[in-house]
């Protein structure tokens, strides 16, 4: 896995949140712009915990739910539900018994930790009662559920979750109701910095996966336009990956140019056009990008 400052702090933090290091059990949120690597940071964590199946029980100690559109409480404890059992139980309509369900389930199958990606799905457009309702039943999850961690994961909208405000501008939810005393500060996953060793154990991450020969320093020139193409964001840069690797082209920039074209952006504008995008030209891209 390659790693860079922004990814190893929220592991970091996750692992925190999983073993319970601090005094309570506090839940974490955990932002990003799309494309910065949220589902494959949730995904790679859970992968390093595995099922394990007994005749008479499976353990999940991760559960991972990527959350569709969620309308209301019982949409939100169903979903975690069904993230790692079907066994569901009567009346799964009422939201209070689908919470005591689920803290019947997470006990009986030895969960530990729940990440939930996607969370913005759960908030509506205006702050208003649905979004403190979504707000309440995270709160009674985390206190009902004191030995299973709880990480957030989405979109930089996710972050209202914590400063919740519904009714009138000037109101907020009481105190005790807020979900912000029972949070770590929120952490925002950043974009990969170019020209740096992050960026480099980055694309040989993807090339690795991809069948790509690996990359050194001496490919700067193609690996400052990788990240022009992608913004330093993984998720970008393994579609590109891909696609290039099914294009029938001979050189790697050929393959990349032609891979953009096909899966990011049809538009005249493409870095890997050697004739329309000089190397200094991509330079100052990238100084624009990061200095200005």
């Amino acid at each position: 896995m390659f790693s860079h400052p922004s990814l190893l702090k929220c592991t970091r933090l996750i692992e925190q949140v999983h073993n319970q290091q601090f005094d309570k059990a506090y839940g974490l949120l955990i932002t990003g712009l799309s494309g910065t690597g949220k589902t494959f940071l949730a995904k790679n964590y859970q992968s390093q915990f595995k099922v394990r199946k007994t005749p008479e029980l499976t353990t999940y100690p991760v559960v991972y739910v990527k959350l569709s559109e969620t309308r209301t409480a019982t949409d939100l404890l169903l979903q975690i539900i069904k993230s790692f059992t079907n066994v569901l139980g009567r009346h799964s309509n009422k939201a209070f018994v689908v919470q005591d369900r689920l803290s019947a389930l997470l006990v009986a199958h030895q969960v530990e930790l729940i990440i939930i990606d996607e969370v913005q799905e759960c908030l509506t457009d205006i702050d208003g009662i649905t979004s403190q309702r979504m707000a309440k039943q995270i709160a009674a999850l985390i206190d009902n559920n004191p030995q299973v961690g709880i990480v957030l994961i989405g979109t930089p909208v996710a972050s209202r979750l914590l400063r919740l405000k519904y009714g009138k501008s000037k109101e907020r939810l009481q105190g005790e109701e807020q979900l912000s005393r029972r949070f770590l500060s929120e952490q925002t996953l950043t974009i990969i910095p170019s020209r740096c060793d992050c960026w480099l154990n980055c694309c040989n991450y993807a090339a690795e996966i991809f069948k790509f020969s690996p990359f050194s320093r001496n490919d700067l020139v193609l690996l400052n336009r990788l990240h022009v193409a992608t913004e330093g964001k993984i998720g970008l840069l393994l579609k590109l990956f891909s696609i290039a690797s099914f294009s029938s082209e001979e050189t790697n920039i050929e393959k990349f140019e032609d891979a953009y074209l096909t899966g990011i952006n049809s538009s005249a504008y493409n870095p890997f056009d050697e004739d329309a995008f000089s190397d200094p030209h991509i330079l100052d891209i990238l100084d624009i990008r990061e200095f200005s």
